[in-house]
C-alpha cells in the first residue's frame, strides 16, 4: 500500500487524514487532520505502519 499526495488514509487509531507530501521514498507522509467539533485542523507526519488502509484515491 503506497498513498500518494491528496489520498485519503485511515490510521489504525481510527483518525481519517489527507496525505498533504509523500515524505523521502514513502517512509513518511506529511498529513492534515480536521480537528472534529473545532474550525481547526492538525498537521503531522505519519510513518507507513501507522495506516490501517487508503480510504480515498485522488484522480491528480
Amino acid at each position: 500500500m503506497q498513498p500518494k499526495e491528496l489520498d485519503v488514509v485511515r490510521l489504525k487509531d481510527g483518525r481519517e487524514v489527507t496525505v498533504l507530501e509523500v515524505l523521502g521514498d514513502g517512509d513518511e507522509f506529511y498529513v492534515e487532520y480536521d480537528l472534529p467539533d473545532k474550525d481547526d485542523c492538525e498537521f503531522f507526519s505519519v510513518s507507513p505502519d501507522q495506516i490501517e488502509k487508503i480510504t480515498w484515491h485522488s484522480s491528480t
